[in-house]
């Protein structure tokens, strides 16, 4: 798959037109539609941009995987295990303190 037909597939499962691309990014509707049909290539902070936008890793656009999201940091990878024992805590306290529900045996008494 080329450069040009991942950033349309990026822009179509994102349900958002050329013109609306070209406006978040800064550029023209001309330059998305030459992006996407192969017939002129970013330059290095376009292609930074664009990666943005989309929130995807530069080597799926480039063709070098087909990963589209660049694997985590050591630090994104501990604030995500931080957050998810956090949720774990939270649903542990909430089970706590919730009342257990009364069984049809508890109401015939």
């Amino acid at each position: 798959m080329s450069f040009g037909s991942r950033l349309k597939e990026l822009r179509t499962e994102k349900q958002t037109s050329q013109k609306q691309v070209a406006a978040d990014i800064g550029i023209s509707i001309t330059t998305i539609s030459q992006y996407e049909s192969d017939s002129r290539f970013p330059n290095k902070e376009m292609l930074k941009r664009i990666c943005t936008y989309y929130q995807i890793s530069s080597d799926y656009l480039l063709g070098l995987t087909d990963t589209k999201h660049a694997p985590l940091s050591r630090e994104e990878a501990k604030e995500k295990m931080m957050m998810s024992k956090q949720m774990d805590l939270i649903c542990d306290l909430i089970d706590m303190i919730q009342p257990e529900p009364k069984k049809e045996s508890d109401n015939e008494n």
